[in-house]
């Protein structure tokens, strides 16, 4: 097959550096049993126990809440206060190379001015909830963040200076439509499974997945795509990595603004899929210093085309033993390094991997795969993931019993998925199965498949 190879050369980031303080708050980790923290410290987490990537879709108006937690219950009180503070976003920038501007200080609120207490015997505080409401003037095809500087106003708990920022990263949707499904559970609505196509676009056109909604509520049946794939590959002669994509992919992306943004116009994500191609180059065998460099070209994709995160599959890769410079043994430490830079260059955007490649993954940093992972699958037919292999990735934005079209694999209890507590299922291939995605909208929607009939070849070559 021709490649058509596009080269985007980065720049190299430094890290920044989070660090905690004593007695103190360290903007942090979630309360959770797996956190080791030496002395008597209080932290920040959101919901979902992130404390360094939260990001959010804004659609009109969201709440954040925020809350201090501690491993061991304190022995006085301690108040903390949180304030906007642009100087915290342009630490950000300068630290990891990034350009975010801020979501204006008249879009955002905080409840009891930003004041939040962690009494003394508790373990976690009240809410301090961030309320952010859009103006319309925020572009959708951007990332902002809300900045907040956090201070202990009382006692003699000390803070450090950089353990007290706090970012929550934001795209504002507001206007468009969302994909994203809703059920009832006890009577209350709550989010649905998520289901996403990753497509196999040598053979099939991405406006496909355009076709399908909901009867019920009129949503569209999938919630993302993933491109399937482009790859990473090394330039001899540059001595670089890079995204290299062949003539299929090259022309989706291209022509982004036919094959892509009607997806994005009816609320469906779009993610490029990065996966080996057979010579030293894979996502799990970087050197650090390569990672970085790597990730910044993966944001430059996902910046010049405006997509909506990454899939990495480290598959078809060959790598070279001794490891040349630039390059280490295929790890999961060296994956979730390049994972993480990803992450911090892109905040707003989503790191997607699938269980055949990555049985588990480990801190990088001090930092958990919760932070720097946002959804993760099995492969075809796998069974239910454990959280602990994945610590502070939440339960709900982990799927198993993945279908693979193409081979007619559509099989897996559904229904016990979305009662266990998962929330992601994923499907495979070149082609649709209509009875098997009628089964999952029933199973995961409690609703019924819509097919409009209209078909989209592939078209561009």
């Amino acid at each position: 097959m021709k490649l058509n190879k596009i080269f985007i050369y980065g720049i190299l980031l430094a890290a920044a550096s989070l660090t905690a303080c004593e007695d103190e708050v360290m903007i942090g980790k979630a309360n959770n049993p797996n956190l080791s923290v030496p002395g008597e410290v209080v932290y920040v987490t959101d919901p979902d126990g992130k404390r360094l990537f939260t990001h959010i879709d804004l659609r009109d108006t969201k709440d954040i809440p925020l809350y201090v937690n501690t491993p061991k219950a304190l022995k006085r009180d301690c108040n903390i206060a949180f304030v906007y503070d642009e100087t915290v976003l342009a630490e950000y920038n300068a630290a990891n190379g990034t350009s975010y501007e801020a979501v204006p200080k008249s879009m955002v609120s905080l409840t009891n001015d930003g004041i939040t207490r962690l009494e003394a015997g508790n373990t976690i505080s009240q809410p301090m909830t961030v309320t952010v409401t859009s103006d319309g003037s925020l572009d959708n095809d951007k990332g902002y963040a809300i900045p907040l500087r956090a201070s202990v106003n009382n006692g003699e708990t000390a803070l450090t200076k950089n353990s007290s920022s706090r970012l929550i990263f934001v795209r504002d949707l507001t206007g468009l439509p969302d994909a994203t499904k809703t059920v009832l559970k006890d009577g209350v609505e709550v989010p649905a499974v998520r289901t996403m196509m990753c497509m196999e676009v040598n053979d099939m056109n991405p406006l496909e997945v355009t076709s399908y909604t909901l009867k019920n509520s009129g949503k569209m049946y999938y919630d993302a795509v993933m491109l399937f794939a482009a790859n990473i590959n090394y330039n001899e002669e540059t001595g670089r990595v890079y995204v290299n994509c062949n003539e299929n992919v090259s022309a989706i992306l291209a022509n982004r603004d036919h094959y892509l943004q009607p997806l994005q116009d009816r609320g469906i994500k779009v993610y490029l899929s990065i996966l080996g191609n057979h010579d030293r180059a894979n996502v799990n065998n970087l050197a650090d210093e390569t990672a970085r460099y790597y990730a910044q070209e993966i944001k430059n994709y996902c910046d010049v085309y405006k997509l909506d995160g990454v899939f990495y599959n480290s598959e078809y890769g060959s790598p070279i033993s001794p490891a040349p410079e630039g390059f280490v043994n295929p790890s999961y430490t060296a994956a979730a390094r390049l994972f993480y830079e990803v992450k911090k260059l892109q905040p707003h955007r989503d790191n997607i991997i699938y269980t055949y490649d990555f049985s588990s993954l480990p801190s990088v940093d001090g930092v958990q795969p919760g932070e720097y992972m946002d959804f993760i699958w099995t492969n075809y037919g796998g069974g239910p993931i454990d959280p602990a292999d994945f610590p502070g990735v939440p339960k709900f934005n982990l799927g198993h019993y993945s279908w693979e079209f193409t081979q007619g694999s559509t099989y897996g209890n559904l229904s016990q998925l979305r009662n266990d507590g998962y929330g992601l299922h994923v499907h495979f291939g070149n082609r649709m199965r209509q009875s098997a995605m009628q089964n999952s909208a029933r199973a995961f929607y409690d609703d019924d498949l819509v097919y409009d009939g209209k078909t989209y070849p592939k078209d561009w070559l």
